[in-house]
């Protein structure tokens, strides 16, 4: 990725970036479980759709009731699944990423471009395949965050985004990587 696409992906993501810092703003001064605002917003940011009732009342109160615990990913993803009967890979992480900005969100556009393939809906080990899965993004993100694109990218970043120090790295990697289409780098 050349630096006038980063510039581009980050313009494209201004709208992106100011919908996460108001989530991440409310998130830690609110009960979630039960604030409907917070859930239109992260809703809406998060793309959350068409989902009954009972599963956003579960997905909240279950997020509300982690704030103060360190929570998984494959816990999340368990959880999720033993009271839903729905595996979602991505909602979890994406429950997990804003108790702890500092972890990656199970993105389609995001491993395509690390090159990691998902598991088959079909498969009936996906939830510990979904485990693995989402240690290969941890550990890509950790390994793209310190190479000279990530570096890069994270440069810009700072440039461009004055509340750059309110997001962790690997969200502002996550947001250029969100906006471009580009072909792996990988």
């Amino acid at each position: 990725m050349q630096i006038d696409e980063i510039r581009r992906a980050i313009e494209k993501a201004r709208k992106g970036i100011g919908q996460y810092l108001e989530i991440m703003e409310l998130f830690p001064t609110i009960d979630v479980s039960l604030n409907e605002d917070f859930q239109r917003r992260f809703n809406a940011f998060y793309r959350i759709r068409q989902r009954p009732r009972a599963w956003y009342e579960e997905y909240y109160s279950y997020m509300q009731s982690q704030k103060e615990r360190i929570t998984t990913f494959p816990e999340v993803l368990r959880h999720l699944f033993s009271t839903l009967d729905r595996y979602e890979p991505s909602f979890s992480s994406k429950l997990v990423a804003t108790l702890n900005a500092d972890l990656p969100v199970w993105d389609s556009m995001v491993l395509s471009y690390a090159c990691i393939e998902r598991p088959p809906y079909s498969s009936r080990d996906k939830v510990v395949q979904a485990d693995v899965v989402y240690q290969r993004l941890t550990k890509w993100h950790g390994e793209h965050m310190n190479s000279a694109q990530g570096k890069l990218i994270l440069e810009t970043f700072r440039q461009m985004v004055p509340e750059h120090y309110k997001i962790s790295d690997l969200k502002k990697i996550d947001f250029v990587l969100w906006q471009n289409r580009a072909e792996p780098a990988l």
